[in-house]
Parts: C-alpha cells; structure tokens; sequence
C-alpha cells in the first residue's frame, strides 16, 4: 500500500522537511501557493529559497521529480479555490494509486485558509489521517525548532458535521439518506468505544424507521427491540398493535396511513399523500365490515348478508363468481347495514365523494396531473376530519405516533 502525503507548504521550509522525514511517503503532494512570492519556489525553486544557504525543499529531501507534485493556489486566501484544489487532488491520488493508498494530510505549513481548507477535506470528506507538527515554543510566533508530526484526533469535529448532515436528512423523514450519511463514520472511520456505540445505535434507529416507514413493520419491530431503550419502548408499542398484537384495536394501520401521509407531505410528495389518505378510507371501511360483520370486501360471503340484502349483492358477483367491493360500495353496505360508520358515511358522503373526485387526476389514480400542496390540503381535510369522526364515534384510541425526527439522534 503506497503512503501519500498531502502537505500545505508556507514560508518556514523546515517544518515541511521534517514532516516528510518523518512520515517517510513513497509519494507527496506540496500543497502551495503560486507566484512570484508565493511558496511554490519553496518546493523546487532556484537558489536558496529556504533561506540562509539551505536549498528547496525537494533538493533537501533528495526526492526524485517522479515521487513529488505541486498543488499550486493563485489564491491562498480563498476558502472555495483552497477546497476545489484539495478535492481535485483526492480524486488523482485515487485515481493515480487506487482507493486503498494510505494518505496524510499535514496542515502545519501555509496560509491559515490553505491549513483549514486541508484539514476539513481530511475531516469532510477524505479518509485521510490528519497530522500537525508539533514543537517545543519560545513563544507565539512560531515553533523555532524540534518540531515533528503527530496525529489529530478529528472524531470529534466529523461525527459533529456528520450528525448535522443527518439531522437535516431527518427534518424530513429521509431515514435511508440519514443512515447513509452516518455510515460515512462506522465504515471509514476507526471509532472509539462510546462513539462507535452512538454511531451504530443511531444507525439502527434510522434503518427501524424507515422499514416502518416503507410498512416493514416486522423488520422496524425486530430492529426497535435490539435497540432498546426507554425512548423506544412507546415506538415498540404502536408496532406491536399495528401487528395485531398487544393492546390492537384493530385499527392501527389506518391511523399509521395517516401518519405517513404526514411524512410525504413534509417531503413535498403530495401525490403519494393522497394515496396514502385514500387507502385510510378505504381500509376503514373493510376493518369495520371485517371486525364487526365478519365481511371481506375482497370476497363478500351472501350467506353473512341479511337475507334482503342477497339478490341485490349477488348481481355483483364477477365472472369468477366473487363479489368484490369498491371503497364506496364498502361504505355504502355498512350504510345498509346500519353501522354507525354507514351512518357518518351518509351525512359526509358529498364533500367525500367531491374529494375522491380531485383525487383521481392524480397520476397514482386515473389521471396524469400532478397535486400541489393545496389539492393535498384539501383532500386532507376532508378525509382526515371523516377517518377521525369515525373513530371519535366508535371510542377507538389507538398507541399510534408520528415517527421521530431529529430527536432520533438523541434516542
């Protein structure tokens, strides 16, 4: 494996020298500025440019043109054109000695903005170590002599700019893009005990939630429950009665629709919101005929219909011989029968039926136009106000919640 070092040059040549003695690189990259007074002549140039009689820096080193190249800045003080070169170096060390070269930055050299410009590309973005030669001080100008190179730790300051990515990913229920940005850390990075159990904790909870998010439901609950925690247990609640187990009323996937209609919004996806509401209503409808009657929608049974109801329902009755109810002829039967939900359906039918005809012209139903935020709003409010009238009406409290934010990462 080739060892890279990746060193910001400045004025003072000897702290430069002493890094590559020490750090011994079968290749460097002098990370300097250009122009007549720049640093550049440092490396390579003419004379003495190190001052007194000493030479440049390679022809002190004794490097061979071929084990050394330049990394030249109009600008040392620009933040932008510091960083881009930077970048543009980690894609040719990678290119030049494949994704496995070992690489050392070293910031000691340099202007302050070419130091910090190096240090945060290590930090951000490379999987380079990070070293500072390090002296004995006289004073507060500079270290005079007897400095060498030491690793810096930079745990700290990347899991902070990490987390801050995740947590904007996680503003908007983006769990996948949070836990990607998170393994960043776990699968490059060399992590104490304490940050790596942060870390992978964190992870978890981020491939939990969006399993429940994409209605994994098992797998959210297997992850929530190797995860532990008192933060978690109210999560692991709500799964398990939208599972059919512990305290489920039986209408806990309708509620959770709802919830992640909630979450598309908050993503700007207005189309896969209303899909969502539209399958709360109609899920509401075949969990009460299921629950209450012992109907399926998807294969009505006559002989569970009063007997006047039969001749009507079995003119419905497809060429396989199976009677399948639509989402308004669900309601329309619990009418029929008398349910109180028939009932609520009856006297909300018009602005429901309004709504649902909105929602057909969106390209998830029948039609080819996008929704906007109005035409979800719209919709939610009708459908929403209906489902919750519902189940004000029948006494069902379910353990459902919105699922977390940000505060995931304190869970």
């Amino acid at each position: 494996m080739s060892r890279i070092l990746v060193i910001s040059v400045g004025g003072s040549c000897e702290p430069v020298v002493n890094a590559c003695r020490e750090l011994k690189p079968d290749f460097v990259y002098f990370f300097c500025s250009g122009g007549p007074k720049g640093s550049s002549l440092t490396v390579d140039g003419p004379g003495n440019p190190c001052g007194d009689t000493r030479k440049a820096i390679v022809y002190q080193l004794g490097l061979q043109p071929d084990t050394f190249a330049k990394i030249e800045v109009v600008d040392p003080d620009d933040l932008n054109a510091c960083y881009k070169a930077v970048r543009e170096v980690s894609a040719e060390i990678t290119a030049r000695f494949g994704p496995d070269a070992e690489v050392v930055a070293n910031y000691t050299g340099g202007t302050k903005t070419m130091s910090v410009a190096l240090a945060l590309f290590a930090i951000i973005e490379g999987n380079w170590s990070l070293t500072l030669n390090k002296g004995p001080r006289r004073d507060l100008v500079k270290v005079r002599a007897g400095d060498m190179p030491v690793l810096v730790g930079k745990q700290a300051v990347a899991l902070t700019l990490l987390r801050n990515q995740a947590r904007e990913f996680l503003k908007h229920y983006a769990y996948d893009m949070a836990d990607a940005v998170l393994a960043q850390a776990t699968v490059n990075q060399l992590l104490s005990g304490s940050y790596q159990n942060e870390l992978l904790r964190a992870r978890r909870l981020c491939q939990a939630f969006h399993s429940w998010d994409v209605f994994d439901h098992v797998r959210a609950l297997e992850l929530l429950q190797v995860t532990g925690g008192k933060r978690c247990a109210p999560f692991i609640e709500a799964l398990l009665d939208i599972s059919g187990k512990g305290r489920a009323t039986g209408y806990e996937q309708v509620v959770d629709l709802i919830f992640n209609a909630h979450r598309r919004a908050a993503q700007g996806r207005y189309d896969d919101c209303v899909a969502r509401l539209y399958r709360a209503l109609e899920m509401l409808a075949q969990v009460r005929l299921q629950k209450e009657w012992g109907i399926e929608t998807g294969n009505v049974e006559l002989a569970k219909l009063p007997e006047h109801l039969r001749g009507q329902y079995s003119q419905l009755a497809d060429a396989d011989g199976r009677i399948r109810l639509p989402l308004r002829k669900a309601y329309d039967l619990l009418a029929e029968l008398g349910d109180p939900v028939g009932r609520l359906w009856q006297e909300s039918q018009r602005p429901i039926v309004a709504a649902l005809e909105g929602r057909n012209s969106s390209i998830l139903a029948h039609g080819v136009q996008p929704l906007h935020r109005e035409n979800y709003e719209t919709y939610a409010a009708v459908i929403e106000g209906f489902i919750r009238q519902v189940l004000e009406t029948l006494g069902v409290k379910t353990r459902c919640r919105q699922l977390p934010r940000e505060e995931l990462l304190e869970m």
